[in-house]
Formats: structure tokens, sequence, C-alpha cells
């Protein structure tokens, strides 16, 4: 895998414009992400989980960096700012894929 993958992509474009129909589409039936320490299961909870976060904060990605991480992973690196407490975050995005959609997520 070289460069970031289309649907990682996507997934940061359609976040930047809180098109939550296409960050779903990123997604596969079945996908998982945790973040916070909570996990979020298939298409219709994973856009609830971008949803709610967006009306509780405004905040902006800025990816630093990134990079494969065996045939079907990328680990992705950002920097989150915004008026959440703190203001500022950097965090680590750790895609699985599968058949050129995102299958699991988890955000540290």
């Amino acid at each position: 895998m070289t460069g970031r993958p289309q649907a990682i992509q996507r997934f940061v474009d359609a976040a930047a414009r809180r098109d939550f129909g296409a960050i779903e589409e990123c997604f596969t039936e079945d996908a998982t992400v945790t973040d916070e320490e909570r996990t979020h299961r298939g298409k219709a909870q994973i856009r609830r989980w971008q949803e709610d976060g967006r009306k509780q904060w405004e905040y902006t990605l800025t990816v630093t960096g990134g990079r494969a991480r065996g045939a079907d992973g990328y680990v992705m690196q950002g920097h989150l700012s915004g008026n959440f407490p703190g203001g500022e975050a950097d965090v680590q995005y750790d895609f699985t894929l599968r058949g050129g959609l995102i299958s699991h997520l988890a955000i540290s």
C-alpha cells in the first residue's frame, strides 16, 4: 500500500465537510470505530458518532503523517484544534481496510 488509501482520504475529506452520509459510505456494513473508550458498530452508529461529536464540538483535523501497516492497514497521525477541553490534541487513527472500505478505526 503506497500513499493514503482512497477510503481514508474520502473519510478525511468528508469529515472536513461534515458530510455525514459520505462519511458513512467510507465504512463496511459491519465496521467498528473505537474512540474515547467507546465502540460504535455498523454504519448507522458510526454516522451518529460523527453527528453527535460535531453537535458537541467544533474542530478541525490537520493530517500530520501516515504510514502503511501491513497489507490492509494504515496509521495516520493528526492534530485536532477546536473548542473541546484543552483546545488541541495530537491523535492517531489506526485504520483496517477491507474491500476498499474502512472495516475498523481506532482513535487514540
